[in-house]
C-alpha cells in the first residue's frame, strides 16, 4: 500500500517492498489484486462492477442514491469504496443502535436513517447520504494525503478526517473517518478508488451525541445535558435558506458571482477528558458544580443549571463556539487554497498564528499556535514537545509565568491559579491512544470536538491582565461564523462555479449572518478568498460596494478602555468612508483611495529614510491617527510595515463594556459610480494600559 509520504520516509527500501508485497495479506478483507486496472479505460463505476463480488452492495447504494452514473462520467473523483462485509456490519450495528433506542427508558438518539439490517430496506435518501459521504470531487492518492483532513469536502459538504497507525508488523496504516484503507490508489480514467474496510459514518450524530458516546467524556457530557446546552448544539442546516443557486454581480459589476451555496450551522466543543477532572478530585456532576462555584464566585441561580447565571452553565458554555473548527483550521497555519494561496508564503516563518472567538458564554477565547516560542516541556501524555508545535487556548507569552511553572505545559496565573496555555490535543495522537481514548471521534454532523489538557475557565482578571493584554487583531472574515461553517472562508474553489477561475469571491446577502447588517438596500458585500499576491492579513479580504454601508457586530472583549483600529489597503478604486462605532461618528471621512505615501494627512515615511528606524515617524503618524502595517506578514514581497498601501487607522478610544458593539462604514463619496470599493481587512482592539506600558518592546508594538 502507498500511504502518507512522511510515514513511509522512515522505512528502508527493503521494508517498503515488504509492505507493498504483504499489504493484501495484512488486510482484514482479502482482496484479489490480480485484476487491478490502471488507466485502461475503466471508470470508477466499471472498476466497481468488475469487482462486484466485493462491491455489489456499494454499487446498489450508488445506484439508489443517484450517484452511479456520476461515477461513469468524466471528471476527477476519489471514491472510498466499502466492501460488502463492511456494509453488512454497518447496517447491523446501526440497526442495533436504533432498536436499543426504542427500549423503555432509553435515551432517544439523533436520527441515523438506518432502521433495518437489510440493504433492500435502506431508504433511497439514506443511500444518497451514504454515497455522497464516500465521494470527493477531486483526485487524491494516499501519497498526497497530509494533515488530519482530506483537503476537499465530500459531496455532503463535509471534510473527511485522516489518522495514521501501524499494525502488529509495523506496517503503516491509513484511516479515513476511522475506516482503514485496505487497498489504495486504484487509478481509473475519472479518478481513483480507495478500498476501505468500514462504512464511513455519514455523521448523522450531532456534537452532543458524539460526546456522549465517548465514555471518557462522561462528566462533561452530563454537564452539557444538565445545562441544556446540548439542545443549543443540535441545529445542522438552515433549510429556509433558498439563495444557494443565485448569482450576483461581481465586484467588477459583471454577472457570475455565486451566493453561498448553503447555510449550515456549526459548533466546536473544547472538552476535558474525565482524567483531567479526576486528577482534580472531580468524579461526578456534584463535584464539578461545587468547583464551578469557586471558579465563578459571582454566579447565581444555584438551583437552575440552565440559567446563564449558573456557575455550571458558565463553565460549560465557555467551552463552546458557534462555528465548526477543524484542528487544521483553528488558526491560519499551513492553509492552502488551490495554487493561489499558501499561508506560509504570506507570514513570517516564526510569526505566531492566532484568532479570537466569542464563546457561547458571550466572552472571548484566544486560539494560537505560538511559532515564536521554542519553550519545551512534557505534555500530559508523557511526550516532550515544543510550544511552537502545539495549538493553545488562552495563551500568555509571559516568560516569568512559564518559568515559574513546574512544567512548561502546566502554567497557571492569578491568585486562584487559573490554567492558561491550555493545549488542544492533536487528534491523530488522541486517536492512536486507543486504550485511554477508545472510540475517539472528532467530527460530528454539525461540529468538531477537541480534547484539552487542562480546565478551560474564563477569569476576567486573568484574561485582561495576561491573555488579552495585547493587540487583539481580528480578521473581518472571522467575525461571521457562517463564513467558516459553509466553507466560504479560505475556500479552495473546488466544486463551485466562479466568474473567474483566479478570483474566488462570494456575494454575501444581507440576511446571511446576524453579525453583519446592510444599512442601505443597494449595498453589496463580498468575501474574496486568499491570494499570495495580495497584501492582506490572512491573505483574504472582505469588500463592500455601492452604495457601501455595512455594519459588523464585533466579538465581545473584556470590559476596559481600548484603542480601536481599522486595517485596510489604500488603492485608487476605493471610496471615501465615514466610520462609526456604536452609531457614533469617529472623526472625519477617510479617503481610502490614497496610499499612506500619497496622503499628506498620514505623513508616512519609509523606515529606511529615517535615522531612527522610523521611531519619530511612528509618533507623527500616530498623532494624526494612523499606523504602519504589521511586521508579521508580507505585502508585495516585503513586510507589510514597509508597504505604504497597507495602513492602520485609529478609529476611536473608548471604554467598552462586555456587551455588543457595532462597527459601521459608509461610503460618502458623492462621485461614486457604483464601483467604489470598501475593502476591509481586520479590526484591532488595543488595551490602553498595554499601549502606555513602556516596558513593552518596540518590536512587540509594531506587530
Amino acid at each position: 500500500m502507498r500511504f502518507k509520504k512522511r510515514l513511509l520516509a522512515v522505512l528502508t527500501a527493503v521494508t517498503l517492498l515488504t509492505v507493498v508485497g504483504m499489504s493484501v495479506v495484512s488486510c482484514v478483507e482479502d482482496i484479489d489484486t490480480s485484476n487491478r486496472y490502471t488507466f485502461t479505460g475503466n471508470t470508477v463505476a466499471s472498476y466497481l462492477e468488475e469487482h462486484s463480488d466485493m462491491f455489489s452492495s456499494f454499487i446498489t447504494i450508488l445506484k439508489r442514491g443517484g450517484k452511479f452514473n456520476l461515477m461513469k462520467a468524466y471528471g476527477t473523483y476519489t471514491c472510498f469504496a466499502p466492501t460488502n462485509d463492511a456494509i453488512d456490519r454497518f447496517l447491523f450495528e446501526q440497526d442495533s443502535i436504533y432498536k436499543a433506542s426504542l427500549l423503555p427508558g432509553a435515551k432517544k438518539i439523533v436520527w441515523t436513517g438506518v432502521t433495518s439490517p437489510n440493504l433492500e430496506e435502506l431508504s433511497d435518501s439514506m443511500c444518497t447520504v451514504i454515497a455522497q459521504t464516500h465521494i470527493i470531487p477531486a483526485t487524491y492518492l494516499t501519497t498526497e494525503m497530509e494533515g488530519d483532513v482530506v483537503p476537499t469536502m465530500n459531496l455532503n459538504d463535509r471534510y473527511l478526517t485522516m489518522s495514521y497507525g501501524t499494525d502488529s508488523l509495523q506496517h503503516s496504516l491509513l484511516f479515513i473517518n476511522g475506516a482503514q484503507v485496505i487497498t489504495s490508489d486504484e487509478e481509473v480514467e475519472n479518478g481513483v478508488v480507495q478500498v476501505i474496510n468500514a462504512v464511513m459514518n455519514p455523521s448523522s450524530e450531532t456534537v452532543p451525541t458524539v460526546i456522549e458516546r465517548m465514555k471518557f467524556l462522561s462528566i462533561f457530557s452530563e454537564a452539557l445535558e444538565k445545562t441544556g446546552l446540548d439542545e443549543k448544539l443540535q441545529p445542522y442546516k438552515d433549510f429556509s435558506y433558498t439563495d444557494g443557486d443565485k448569482i450576483a454581480l461581481t465586484i467588477y459589476n459583471v454577472s457570475g458571482c455565486p451566493y453561498p451555496p448553503t447555510r449550515y450551522y456549526g459548533f466546536t466543543a473544547f472538552v476535558e477528558p474525565d482524567s483531567v477532572y479526576q486528577a482534580a478530585g472531580i468524579y461526578n456532576i456534584n463535584d464539578l458544580f461545587a468547583q464551578c462555584k469557586i471558579w465563578y464566585p459571582n454566579s447565581s441561580d444555584d438551583d437552575n443549571f440552565k440559567s446563564p447565571n449558573n456557575a455550571l452553565y458558565k463553565f460549560i458554555s465557555y467551552h463552546l463556539l458557534d462555528r465548526k473548527l477543524l484542528y487544521t483550521r483553528l488558526v491560519c497555519y499551513q492553509i492552502k487554497c488551490g495554487s493561489y494561496f499558501n499561508s506560509e508564503s504570506v507570514y513570517l516563518t516564526r510569526a505566531d498564528r492566532y484568532d479570537y472567538f466569542e464563546t457561547m458564554q458571550g466572552t472571548m477565547l484566544k486560539v494560537i499556535r505560538p511559532l515564536s516560542n521554542a519553550t519545551r516541556g512534557v505534555c500530559d501524555d508523557g511526550v516532550k514537545r515544543s510550544y511552537a508545535e502545539c495549538v493553545f487556548l488562552n495563551y500568555t507569552k509571559d516568560p516569568d509565568l512559564i518559568a515559574a511553572a513546574p512544567n512548561a505545559f502546566d502554567v497557571t496565573c492569578g491568585p486562584r491559579n487559573i490554567p492558561v496555555n491550555i493545549r488542544i490535543m492533536e487528534p491523530t495522537s488522541v486517536a492512536s491512544n486507543k486504550e485511554k481514548y477508545p472510540g475517539f471521534q472528532q467530527e460530528a454532523l454539525n461540529g468538531s470536538i477537541h480534547l484539552i489538557d487542562h480546565f478551560l475557565i474564563y477569569d476576567e482578571d486573568v484574561m485582561s491582565g495576561y491573555v488579552l493584554n495585547e493587540i487583539i487583531r481580528i480578521d473581518f472574515s472571522s467575525i461571521a461564523p457562517e463564513y467558516t461553517n459553509n466553507n466560504i472562508r479560505w475556500s479552495d474553489g473546488n466544486n463551485i462555479q466562479f466568474a473567474s477561475a483566479g478570483d474566488y469571491e462570494f456575494y454575501i446577502p444581507g440576511t446571511y449572518s446576524d453579525r453583519i447588517k446592510y444599512n442601505h438596500e443597494k449595498a453589496r458585500l463580498y468575501y474574496l478568498s486568499p491570494h499570495n499576491s495580495w497584501t492582506n492579513y490572512m491573505g483574504d479580504e472582505c469588500m463592500a460596494l455601492g452604495p457601501a454601508d455595512v455594519s459588523y457586530r464585533l466579538p465581545h472583549v473584556p470590559p476596559g478602555t481600548y484603542e480601536m483600529r481599522f486595517g485596510y489597503q489604500g488603492m485608487t478604486n476605493r471610496g471615501v468612508t465615514q466610520f462609526y462605532f456604536d452609531n457614533e461618528i469617529t472623526g472625519i471621512p477617510v479617503d481610502l483611495r490614497l496610499s499612506a505615501r500619497d496622503n499628506p494627512r498620514i505623513g508616512w515615511i519609509s523606515d529606511s529614510q529615517t535615522d531612527d528606524n522610523g521611531v519619530i515617524n511612528d509618533k507623527q503618524m500616530k498623532n494624526r491617527g494612523f499606523l504602519k502595517g504589521s511586521t508579521q506578514y508580507y505585502a508585495y514581497g516585503h513586510l507589510a510595515r514597509h508597504e505604504p498601501s497597507v495602513i492602520r487607522l485609529v478609529l476611536t478610544t473608548k471604554y467598552l463594556d462586555g456587551g455588543d458593539h457595532w462597527f459601521r462604514a459608509k461610503n460618502v463619496n458623492d462621485n461614486d459610480d457604483g464601483y467604489d470599493q470598501f475593502m476591509h481587512d481586520y479590526i484591532e482592539f488595543v488595551p490602553v494600559g498595554w499601549l502606555r506600558n513602556e516596558n513593552i518592546p518596540l518590536e512587540e508594538k509594531r506587530k
